[in-house]
Order: structure tokens, then sequence, then C-alpha cells
């Protein structure tokens, strides 16, 4: 009696394990041929839902039926900006007129240069006032000028009379530097001569240490 119960028992035991085996097997086997054909639209299979359009595969790889197209982008087109050539302007100045020096008084004794003692060389303020006479003689071409070399009371005549030369002579290559013709200046040295100032003072000396410029033709 044992023998068959243990025998009925694996025997049941079989055909249960056999069974179990076969429900789990097969659904799975049905499910896995099945869903190539999924169907598709609204509804649910296999204990799940879907919505989608027909395809050849699962309902997975189904495409909505309502997708937004994508728009396409239009590439942004640069405006083109025109160059235009920038002409350069030219203002033409107009020409400056010079009007003619007429109230510079060149022979006035406060338009006499100064020299130093013993000396030929031109100071400042000489050069200041040979840049006005310059001026007053281009704007005045018919005036003729001669240029008076004087001294000091001090030393020998023939000394003074040399030293006066020079004096007038540096004046006439300073005026011609700057553009006077030499045709137009004369000169001339009176030595200790024709002083200005008669008492001995230095400051007398210093003004008897000059040139003069004496207008002789207009």
């Amino acid at each position: 009696m044992l023998k068959k119960i243990k025998v009925t028992i694996i025997s049941n035991l079989i055909v249960r394990v056999f069974m179990i085996a076969f429900a789990v097997i097969f659904p799975a086997s049905v499910y896995a041929s099945s869903a190539l054909n999924t169907p598709c639209g609204s509804g649910s299979f296999a204990g799940t839902s879907y919505l989608s359009t027909p395809c050849s595969s699962s309902y997975n790889c189904c495409i909505a039926p309502n997708e937004p197209a994508v728009k396409k982008v239009q590439p942004v087109v640069k405006k083109q900006i025109k160059k235009f050539a920038v002409k350069k302007v030219v203002i033409k100045k107009k020409p400056v007129i010079v009007k003619k020096v007429s109230t510079y008084n060149i022979s006035a004794n406060s338009n006499d240069i100064h020299f130093p003692f013993n000396s030929a060389m031109l100071t400042s303020k000489d050069i200041a006032i040979l840049h006005r006479d310059a001026e007053y003689l281009r704007h005045n071409k018919n005036v003729v000028v001669q240029i008076q070399g004087n001294c000091d009371r001090r030393g020998s005549e023939a000394y003074n009379l040399a030293l006066g030369w020079r004096r007038a002579n540096i004046a006439k290559s300073y005026l011609e530097k700057l553009g006077v013709s030499g045709n137009r200046l004369k000169t001339v040295s009176f030595g200790k001569e024709k002083p200005l100032c008669t008492a001995h003072t230095l400051a007398c000396y210093a003004i008897n240490r000059r040139d003069h410029f004496a207008v002789v033709s207009k």
C-alpha cells in the first residue's frame, strides 16, 4: 500500500510540475508570436493598453497619427551693406592778402638795433627788429635803405670805423637771409662821429652802439 501511495504522490507531483511549466511557457510563447501582429488603434492587448497607427512590428514602434510636422528653419540671410566710397573733400584755402605795412617807420630811432660793447653780434631783440624790417621791405618793394653802423666814443677812430662796418654788414646779411634783395640794402660806417647821446655814461655808450636804418629812396 505504501508503495502505491508513494507512486501516486510522485505521479501527481510530476503532472503538476509539467502543468505549471506548460502554463508558464505557453502564454509567453503565444504572446511573443502574436506581438509582431499587434493590432493598432486603441484598446488593450495582452493586458497592455495601446494607442497607435499600423506598423509591421510591435505596437511600441507605431507613430502617433497626429504628430506635428517639424518646421524647417529658414537660414538667416544677412543683409548686404553697400559700401559707399567716401570722397575726400578738399577745402581750398583762400589766399591771405597782406596789406602794405604803411604805418611802420623803419627809420625811427626806436627801430635801431643795438650791440654789446666791442661786438658786432646780433641779440635776440635785434633779430626781432630785423624781422619787422624785412616784413616792411617785402611789402614796400621800391624802398631802399641805408644801414648806418655806429659806435660809442671809446677807442680810436679807425677802430670804430671798422667796427661800424661790421655792425652794418651783419644786419644786411641777416635781412638778405630773410628774403630782402641786397640791392636795396646799402651800408655805411660812421664810427663814433654821430653819437645820439653825448654824456660820458655807460647808458649813453649803449645807446650809441647801434645800426640806424635810413630810407634813401622810395
